[in-house]
């Protein structure tokens, strides 16, 4: 099924992962307030809309929270921001992605439970179409057009199996580069308030067992990833 997005702000960074999320074979809704903006993406894209997002009317009847993820991608505007996502979360979209443009800016959102933050120079366009198109994506290094090291969440159905039983380079054509795993810890001096380390288990072995919350490092491409994410 094909993933559908909206990107709220086309600068540099909307305006690239706009177009990396249509190299992915998404559907893309384009918005920026700015006409020229607009016109730079309108035939690169599913749909480009001129709209002033500060504007709840402006954003009502787009579908938006139909769209697997709603990015909200505007640079230095900061109160263009933080309506615009208000807004998004009484239309009710579930998925809300923010680029941070300031520390200010990162705890108004933490306390407005936006919880997907994106920092640009950290997190370039192409890393956020790969987390937002690939399911259980959380961290990705891709070496060339075609390979890939990334972290994925181990999927449900690998849980409790052996990396020998699942057989991930006949059925997948993956290399397991290892596994991180969460350690859950009890500090008796806090009242037993529970905490969560992780261990990375180095070079897996053929009976290493998948856990809940496991996170596997994996190597490939990228269609193979995907193919071990989707089940």
């Amino acid at each position: 099924m094909t993933k559908r997005f909206a990107v709220i702000g086309l600068g540099h960074f909307g305006l690239n992962l706009s177009l990396n999320l249509m190299e992915r074979k998404a559907e893309v809704l384009a918005l920026d307030v700015r006409e020229e903006r607009v016109e730079l993406v309108r035939d690169k894209v599913s749909h480009a809309v001129v709209a002033d997002t500060k504007d709840f009317n402006a954003l009502k009847g787009l579908g938006l929270t139909e769209m697997d993820a709603v990015i909200v991608a505007i640079g230095e505007d900061f109160e263009s921001s933080v309506l615009t996502t208000a807004h998004l979360q009484e239309l009710g979209v579930k998925n809300i992605v923010n680029r941070v443009v300031s520390p200010v800016h990162e705890k108004l959102l933490h306390l407005m439970k936006i919880e997907d933050l994106v920092l640009p120079e950290g997190d370039a366009a192409e890393h956020l179409a790969m987390r937002l198109t690939i399911r259980g994506v959380l961290e990705s290094l891709e070496l060339n057009d075609e390979y890939a090291i990334v972290e994925v969440k181990v999927p449900d159905h690998f849980i409790g199996k052996t990396l020998d039983e699942l057989d991930l380079r006949r059925k997948f054509n993956l290399n397991l580069v290892t596994v991180i795993r969460r350690k859950e810890n009890r500090k008796f001096l806090t009242f037993g308030e529970k905490t969560k380390t992780v261990e990375v288990l180095g070079v897996p072995s053929s009976d290493t067992t998948f856990t809940t919350d496991d996170i596997l490092v994996v190597f490939g491409k990228e269609a193979s990833i995907s193919k071990l994410t989707e089940g």
